[in-house]
């Protein structure tokens, strides 16, 4: 019996549908070019629109078989990674001078700039793997420094690239709006475009893999369709969770989650920005918040930089975050220890008028009824019920919970 392909979530981003197509498609179904051989483990990174964002799982046997083989290649054949190089600056010659300027482009430009951006995928995969790898003493020996300066120089690549194919769908579309940026490449390309409903249907949610676009499917359904299972996350109801900090300071807020380009205007000034990873198009909701926490990233992310640019308190790669947090939620940022605590706001109310309180029961609303009796010890953390229908023998029910303000 086949055993079911596990599929684990590595990041999220709002990237639009042609972006996801580029990078799936390129990183998975087209030929590599760096070698014959062609991704067994298929399909090999399947993503999914959902909560404004998207998604994207891979099958960690494929991710183990591009880097072994790439590892060989490497040691054995003296030539490939000077090979990497001088194609990756190739397949870059178009495309970057455009994502740098991250402003629209009109539709032939973005027609060759689409095809251009997934030729080079499989190339671009190729180079970031070496410096991913899971296990470093793969790469021993191999002389890296060259390439890693071609490297540096696709930093901004995917989401800059992102952030074009974007504005251009948005001006060149713009009775679509917001439903221009789940137009496939193939509708940009021939003009065929879907009615509004199929693209409304998109925009609320969609799986692609390899090179076939779901919707209207739960993620159970897509499991038993492709034969394979999503990795749940375990997402534990703590008060506290824990990332590395980006940019110091201790603030507390109300919570915005920006999970993608909608989000953007919602954003209040003062309000904590949660997201899983900050990107570009993320700045002018970056500038009225009072700190950030993503997901994802460390020192060298996105979220991490614009955190030192703008002096915003940030705590990065918490993996939680925006799947712990709702909007509306009061936290307190310690981006001087790395520590992101939700702030009950009965708490702060108790607090500010001295009054006992006493927070985590659980299940306290669904014990206590209108006009019961109660006795809360905030000294010990215990609430009492009297029953007061026994007037002769009363009968009290002790529950131990956790004493806030004493």
């Amino acid at each position: 019996m086949k055993k079911t392909s596990q599929y684990q979530k590595l990041f999220s981003r709002d990237f639009s549908l042609p972006s996801v197509e580029a990078w799936v498609r390129g990183e998975s179904l087209n030929l590599k070019g760096w070698t014959k051989l062609v991704q067994p483990f298929l399909p090999y990174i399947i993503t999914e629109r959902t909560d404004d964002t998207v998604h994207f799982y891979y099958d960690l046997n494929g991710i183990a078989w591009v880097q072994n083989l790439l590892v060989k290649l490497a040691h054995n054949d003296s030539t490939f990674i000077p090979r990497i190089e001088k194609t990756v600056l190739e397949k870059l010659n178009f495309i970057k001078p455009i994502y740098e300027k991250e402003q629209p482009i009109n539709l032939p430009d973005l027609k060759r700039f689409l095809s251009e951006l997934e030729a080079g995928y499989p190339w671009f995969e190729a180079m970031w793997w070496f410096f991913q790898m899971d296990d470093e003493t793969k790469i021993k020996g191999l002389n890296l420094e060259n390439l890693a300066k071609i490297r540096s120089l696709t930093d901004k690549l995917c989401n800059s690239s992102d952030t074009v194919v974007r504005k251009s769908l948005m001006k060149l579309y713009p009775h679509l709006k917001d439903l221009s940026s789940v137009l496939t490449t193939e509708e940009i390309k021939t003009g065929n475009i879907q009615s509004q409903e199929i693209l409304e249907k998109r925009y609320k949610g969609y799986f692609f893999a390899e090179n076939h676009l779901l919707t209207e499917l739960t993620k159970s359904k897509v499991e038993e369709i492709l034969g394979i299972h999503f990795v749940k996350e375990p997402i534990k109801k703590v008060r506290q969770i824990s990332g590395s900090p980006a940019f110091r300071g201790v603030v507390r807020g109300f919570v915005r989650r920006v999970m993608g380009h909608k989000q953007i205007t919602e954003m209040q000034e003062g309000e904590i920005l949660v997201s899983p990873m900050t990107i570009p198009d993320f700045i002018p909701a970056i500038k009225k918040a009072a700190a950030i926490v993503t997901d994802e990233g460390g020192v060298l992310s996105h979220a991490a930089i614009v955190a030192r640019e703008f002096e915003v308190p940030t705590v990065v790669g918490t993996s939680i975050a925006s799947k712990r947090f709702k909007n509306g939620d009061i936290i307190e940022v310690n981006a001087t220890e790395g520590k992101v605590n939700l702030i009950c706001h009965a708490s702060i109310v108790a607090n500010k008028l001295k009054k006992p309180c006493i927070i985590g029961t659980q299940f306290a609303t669904d014990i206590f009824q209108d006009g019961d009796y109660i006795e809360v010890d905030a000294d010990k953390g215990i609430v009492t019920l009297i029953n007061r229908k026994d007037k002769i023998n009363r009968v009290k029910k002790t529950l131990p919970f956790n004493a806030l303000f004493q």
